[in-house]
Protein backbone atom coordinates (compact mmCIF):
# COMPACT_ATOMS: atom_id res chain seq x y z
CA UNK A 1 0.00 0.00 0.00
CA UNK A 2 1.25 3.77 -0.31
CA UNK A 3 1.49 6.46 1.75
CA UNK A 4 -1.83 8.07 0.60
CA UNK A 5 -4.01 5.00 0.98
CA UNK A 6 -5.94 4.22 4.33
CA UNK A 7 -5.92 0.77 5.74
CA UNK A 8 -9.19 0.26 3.65
CA UNK A 9 -7.42 0.73 0.53
CA UNK A 10 -9.43 4.26 -0.54
CA UNK A 11 -7.65 7.66 -0.86
CA UNK A 12 -8.47 9.49 2.22
CA UNK A 13 -10.03 13.03 1.34
CA UNK A 14 -10.11 16.51 3.65
CA UNK A 15 -13.61 16.33 4.72
CA UNK A 16 -12.96 12.78 6.25
CA UNK A 17 -11.39 14.80 9.02
CA UNK A 18 -14.51 16.06 10.36
CA UNK A 19 -16.72 13.89 12.54
CA UNK A 20 -19.88 13.27 10.09
CA UNK A 21 -22.90 14.01 12.96
CA UNK A 22 -21.18 17.25 13.98
CA UNK A 23 -23.04 20.19 13.38
CA UNK A 24 -21.24 23.92 13.57
CA UNK A 25 -21.70 25.84 16.70
CA UNK A 26 -22.98 29.58 16.20
CA UNK A 27 -24.79 28.83 12.80
CA UNK A 28 -28.04 28.39 14.06
CA UNK A 29 -30.59 30.58 11.99
CA UNK A 30 -32.83 33.24 13.96
CA UNK A 31 -36.46 33.11 12.32
CA UNK A 32 -37.16 36.72 13.79
CA UNK A 33 -34.18 38.14 11.61
CA UNK A 34 -35.07 40.62 9.36
CA UNK A 35 -33.34 38.57 6.76
CA UNK A 36 -35.76 35.84 7.63
CA UNK A 37 -38.61 37.84 7.96
CA UNK A 38 -38.18 39.13 4.50
CA UNK A 39 -38.03 35.48 2.80
CA UNK A 40 -40.78 34.41 4.62
CA UNK A 41 -42.99 37.49 3.00
CA UNK A 42 -41.57 36.52 -0.10
CA UNK A 43 -42.40 32.83 -0.10
CA UNK A 44 -45.33 33.82 1.21
CA UNK A 45 -46.04 36.23 -1.88
CA UNK A 46 -44.67 33.65 -4.39
CA UNK A 47 -47.13 30.93 -2.91
CA UNK A 48 -49.53 32.90 -3.36
CA UNK A 49 -48.81 33.83 -6.98
CA UNK A 50 -48.50 30.41 -7.66
CA UNK A 51 -51.91 29.45 -6.24
CA UNK A 52 -53.88 31.96 -9.01
CA UNK A 53 -51.68 30.49 -11.74
CA UNK A 54 -52.93 27.68 -10.39
CA UNK A 55 -56.33 28.66 -10.22
CA UNK A 56 -56.28 30.14 -13.84
CA UNK A 57 -54.56 27.16 -15.29
CA UNK A 58 -57.68 24.90 -13.78
CA UNK A 59 -60.37 27.99 -15.07
CA UNK A 60 -58.49 27.55 -18.68
CA UNK A 61 -58.94 24.29 -18.91
CA UNK A 62 -62.79 24.06 -17.90
CA UNK A 63 -63.06 26.81 -20.37
CA UNK A 64 -61.04 24.72 -23.03
CA UNK A 65 -63.36 21.84 -22.65
CA UNK A 66 -66.56 23.45 -22.68
CA UNK A 67 -65.75 25.21 -25.60
CA UNK A 68 -64.65 21.96 -27.24
CA UNK A 69 -67.86 20.37 -26.28
CA UNK A 70 -70.01 23.72 -28.03
CA UNK A 71 -67.91 23.17 -30.74
CA UNK A 72 -68.49 19.38 -31.40
CA UNK A 73 -72.39 20.12 -30.54
CA UNK A 74 -72.54 22.79 -33.22
CA UNK A 75 -71.07 19.61 -35.68
CA UNK A 76 -73.76 17.62 -35.12
CA UNK A 77 -76.27 19.81 -36.53
CA UNK A 78 -77.98 17.76 -39.52
CA UNK A 79 -81.51 18.57 -39.71
CA UNK A 80 -83.81 22.07 -39.02
CA UNK A 81 -86.11 20.85 -36.20
CA UNK A 82 -82.91 19.35 -34.88
CA UNK A 83 -80.87 22.82 -34.78
CA UNK A 84 -83.01 24.89 -32.70
CA UNK A 85 -82.48 22.48 -30.22
CA UNK A 86 -79.04 22.48 -30.92
CA UNK A 87 -78.33 25.67 -30.49
CA UNK A 88 -80.11 26.50 -27.41
CA UNK A 89 -77.94 23.92 -25.33
CA UNK A 90 -75.16 25.49 -26.75
CA UNK A 91 -75.93 29.07 -26.20
CA UNK A 92 -76.53 27.21 -22.20
CA UNK A 93 -73.04 25.75 -22.56
CA UNK A 94 -71.62 29.54 -24.17
CA UNK A 95 -73.20 31.30 -20.75
CA UNK A 96 -71.30 28.87 -18.85
CA UNK A 97 -67.98 29.59 -20.82
CA UNK A 98 -69.06 33.63 -20.30
CA UNK A 99 -69.15 32.79 -16.43
CA UNK A 100 -65.98 31.23 -16.36
CA UNK A 101 -63.97 33.83 -18.29
CA UNK A 102 -65.47 36.19 -15.69
CA UNK A 103 -64.02 34.02 -12.84
CA UNK A 104 -60.80 34.91 -14.89
CA UNK A 105 -61.17 38.71 -14.94
CA UNK A 106 -61.85 38.79 -11.12
CA UNK A 107 -58.40 36.76 -10.67
CA UNK A 108 -56.75 39.01 -12.87
CA UNK A 109 -58.27 41.93 -11.23
CA UNK A 110 -55.64 44.51 -9.64
CA UNK A 111 -52.90 41.67 -11.25
CA UNK A 112 -50.25 42.19 -13.93
CA UNK A 113 -52.01 40.34 -16.69
CA UNK A 114 -48.56 39.52 -18.60
CA UNK A 115 -47.24 37.37 -15.53
CA UNK A 116 -50.25 35.08 -16.03
CA UNK A 117 -50.99 35.34 -20.02
CA UNK A 118 -49.80 31.72 -20.53
CA UNK A 119 -52.39 29.96 -18.58
CA UNK A 120 -55.22 31.71 -20.21
CA UNK A 121 -54.30 32.42 -23.98
CA UNK A 122 -55.16 28.81 -25.42
CA UNK A 123 -58.84 29.07 -23.93
CA UNK A 124 -59.83 32.25 -24.90
CA UNK A 125 -58.51 31.40 -28.69
CA UNK A 126 -60.63 28.54 -28.02
CA UNK A 127 -63.55 30.05 -26.40
CA UNK A 128 -63.46 32.35 -29.56
CA UNK A 129 -63.57 29.58 -32.31
CA UNK A 130 -66.71 28.23 -30.28
CA UNK A 131 -68.11 31.47 -30.37
CA UNK A 132 -67.50 31.90 -33.83
CA UNK A 133 -68.89 28.67 -34.80
CA UNK A 134 -71.92 29.40 -32.87
CA UNK A 135 -72.65 32.39 -34.54
CA UNK A 136 -71.98 30.94 -37.54
CA UNK A 137 -74.76 28.47 -37.76
CA UNK A 138 -77.34 30.60 -35.65
CA UNK A 139 -76.59 32.95 -39.13
CA UNK A 140 -77.13 29.85 -41.08
CA UNK A 141 -80.20 29.27 -39.63
CA UNK A 142 -81.98 32.59 -40.29
CA UNK A 143 -80.28 33.24 -43.25
CA UNK A 144 -80.65 30.08 -45.46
Amino acid sequence: MSNKEGSGGFRKRKHDNFPHNQRREGKDVNSSSPVMLAFKSFQQELDARHDKYERLVKLSRDITVESKRTIFLLHRITSAPDMEEILTESEIKLDGVRQKILQVAQELSGEDMHQFHRAITTDILKKQEGKLKFERKHLNTYVG
